[in-house]
């Protein structure tokens, strides 16, 4: 984790301040005390859905709204994905509820050899999972390599205009070799606010910088999704 980190806090020094875009506001959240006894997430089944808006971090505007749904649960749980407008979007798989096989948030979709977590397999405060493994993306054979650490921070109460919620808040860091060779090093966060209740996150943002052979590197798209209704 230390390694990942220097070279994080190296790459931000580098980066140009901001050019005064609105960017979105911090999310609403506010710490608070866990419960005492043993946090189970519910389950997946047939049917669940949950819709977002998808908000771009650098100006605040709209993306798209976007649904997802469980549609499998055998061999592997799959969340189906497709936007207001009726455009399918690539689906996510799961080995076992918050391990991935397929992830589809990111530029592109990453088909995992290993599962990584979403979120570790034990929610509880300081929980940590870590894990190497290789991945491919659609339609490209190449495999690259790509590290993930995932981290329980803590409880913390989430303010939508839905309502409230309270999650445990859990901070992915995120190395890989991606499949622009002209990069030298890609680095992402997702952080990521859920709520036991409903299965799944009520925000998530992610992010991320790069550095690249001569031209120097830049900043990855930085996206927030918040939960608009669930069932």
């Amino acid at each position: 984790m230390d390694s990942i980190r220097r070279k994080t806090v190296l790459s931000l020094l580098a980066l140009p301040a901001g050019c005064g875009i609105q960017s979105l506001a911090p999310v609403r959240s506010q710490p608070i005390a866990g419960p005492s006894s043993p946090v189970l997430m519910r389950p997946p089944a047939l049917g669940q859905s949950w819709t977002y808006h998808k908000l771009n971090g650098f100006n605040s505007a709209i993306v798209a709204t976007e649904r997802e749904e469980v549609s499998a649960l055998s061999p592997r749980i799959v969340v189906s994905r497709k936007t207001d407008a009726g455009t399918q979007l690539p689906d996510e798989q799961h080995q076992s509820w918050g391990q991935v096989l397929r992830e589809p948030q990111w530029d592109f979709p990453q088909n995992y050899v290993d599962p990584v977590p979403l979120w570790p397999a034990a929610l509880a405060v300081a929980a940590f999972q870590e894990i190497r493994t290789d991945y491919r993306v659609d339609n490209f054979s190449f495999p690259f390599w790509i590290q993930v650490q995932a981290t329980v921070l803590g409880w913390e109460k989430i303010s939508l205009p839905m309502g409230d919620f309270d999650c445990l808040r859990v901070e992915r860091l995120i190395g890989l070799k991606h499949m622009d060779i002209s990069r030298v090093a890609t680095t992402r966060w997702d952080n990521l606010w859920l709520a036991p209740q409903i299965g799944r996150w009520v925000v998530r943002e992610i992010t991320g910088i790069y550095t690249a052979h001569r031209r120097g590197g830049g900043r990855e798209d930085n996206f927030r999704w918040e939960l608009q209704s669930w069932t």
